[in-house]
């Protein structure tokens, strides 16, 4: 008995007299995706004690009808696995996608990242982060070290200056989250660059903030001193109006991570 099978399931009591049979089954998308999720659907069948053929690398597009894994098993184990198996790979497929659109939309002319994987539950943030990188997006708003100095750290140093302050030993750039609190969002601004920032953050979801802080800048002669990044709710529909912006990054969060699944069929082809 399989002991990732809990003894309680009725599929040992459908599949009782096949147990010696060994039947292969596809794991198969109806749609082009891009595949992630592979090395977590791979230990799924491997705890099933399925044997597993992988047909794609991961990051690869994938085809309609072309199997992304074969499995090979008993009956009741295969079972188990299409409950189990296809989600790992259709979630992060469908994030990896999403990534790829972003990335091939905007290749060139915006910097985009995500990161709001950090806000996932624990047991997920690895395999879409991956598959947030598989489709060719950036999971940090700048290459290690930096700092993110969020809303909640400047609320607790009681402003920007002093947090910038607090953080100045500390090697990297440093990027400060403006969300308009403290006399609004140009004050806030003028708070973080003379406080030594690099990185603006207008994680406001109002373009009007964005084209506020580029014009503050431009006039203070300090566009060039910082990069000026943008979030809240961006999607798809906001790409044309973003492409017509002054801006370096932008940071996409659910129309990546919510993505859809990717469409998986699990087919059974026959005893092996």
């Amino acid at each position: 008995m399989a002991r990732h099978i809990f003894p309680d399931d009725l599929r040992w009591s459908i599949f009782r007299d096949m147990e010696k049979e060994v039947f292969r089954a596809e794991i198969i998308s109806t749609r082009p995706t891009v595949a992630a999720g592979l090395d977590e659907a791979v230990q799924e069948a491997a705890n099933l004690e399925l044997q597993v053929q992988v047909m794609v690398q991961e990051g690869e597009v994938v085809l309609p009808g072309s199997p992304i894994l074969v499995l090979a098993g008993a009956p009741v184990n295969l079972a188990v696995a299409e409950d189990r198996v296809p989600g790992w790979i259709g979630k992060a497929s469908g994030v990896a996608a999403a990534a790829r659109f972003f990335k091939t939309a905007l290749a060139g002319k915006l910097q985009v990242v995500c990161g709001g994987w950090k806000k996932l539950p624990l047991p997920w943030r690895t395999v879409l982060r991956r598959a947030v990188s598989l489709g060719g997006l950036a999971t940090r708003i700048a290459e290690p070290p930096f700092l993110y100095i969020d809303k909640n750290y400047i609320r607790m140093f009681g402003g920007i200056e002093a947090a910038l302050k607090a953080v100045a030993h500390l090697p990297g750039k440093k990027a400060v989250q403006l969300r308009g609190e403290r006399g609004g969002i140009a004050a806030e601004a003028e708070e973080a660059v003379t406080g030594g920032a690099h990185i603006l953050m207008a994680d406001t979801g109002r373009f009007e903030d964005a084209a506020r802080l580029s014009e503050f800048l431009r006039e203070r002669g300090w566009r060039e001193k910082v990069q000026l990044a943008f979030s809240g709710g961006i999607t798809v529909r906001d790409l044309p109006l973003l492409l017509e912006m002054d801006l370096d990054i932008i940071d996409v969060g659910r129309a990546v991570l919510d993505a859809p699944m990717a469409d998986l069929r699990f087919e059974v082809r026959g005893r092996a």
